[in-house]
């Protein structure tokens, strides 16, 4: 139905370059990355790491989070971000975005 609002969702995505400088190999980064991984899960964040996956000395983390306005999302990023910052591995860059979610019943298949 046309005019009828439906279900909407802000989403938003954070992603980091981490920088483990004291790791030769890629067991020696685990146990930092997946403190990383489980603080922002617990968050509510879901996480993945998207490379590159045989360097030692680097790691490239995504997470995203919904929530319901866009500032819950910016607050929840802004709290990812500060976790990825007091972690004892150095962080390249973090990018995020927010985007609104909102479909329609004529763009769903």
């Amino acid at each position: 139905m046309r005019g009828t609002a439906g279900p909407k969702a802000w989403t938003g995505i954070l992603l980091a370059d981490l920088r483990f400088p004291g790791a030769h190999t890629l067991k020696e980064r685990r146990g930092d990355l997946v403190s990383i991984r489980d603080r922002l899960r617990a968050l509510g964040f879901s996480v993945a790491q998207t490379g590159p996956p045989d360097m030692p000395g680097r790691a490239w983390l995504a997470a995203s989070c919904t929530a319901g306005t866009p500032g819950a999302v910016e607050s929840l990023l802004s709290r990812a971000e500060s976790i990825m910052l007091q972690g004892c591995v150095e962080v390249g860059s973090i990018e995020t975005g927010v985007c609104l979610f909102d479909p329609s019943p004529e763009d769903c298949t």
